[in-house]
């Protein structure tokens, strides 16, 4: 039995109190939209081996500062 649809609510509308709610379907959906818009266009992204190189970097201060 298949609940009632729900259209998306937009962000700048949700109560302070829904901010741990799920996201839904078509938000997850429109993100990965954007996210795929964001790399084809070039920006607001990192090249993987950078940031990978930085990861390691900041892993290897933690470590160091325990």
């Amino acid at each position: 039995m298949d609940g009632p649809k729900l259209k998306p609510v937009p962000p700048d509308t949700v109560a302070a109190d829904e901010d741990d709610r799920e996201p839904t379907k078509e938000e997850i959906m429109e993100d990965i939209r954007q996210g795929l818009r964001d790399v084809m266009a070039g920006y607001r992204g990192q090249d993987a081996m950078e940031f990978l190189d930085e990861l390691e970097r900041e892993a290897m201060v933690d470590a160091d500062e325990s």
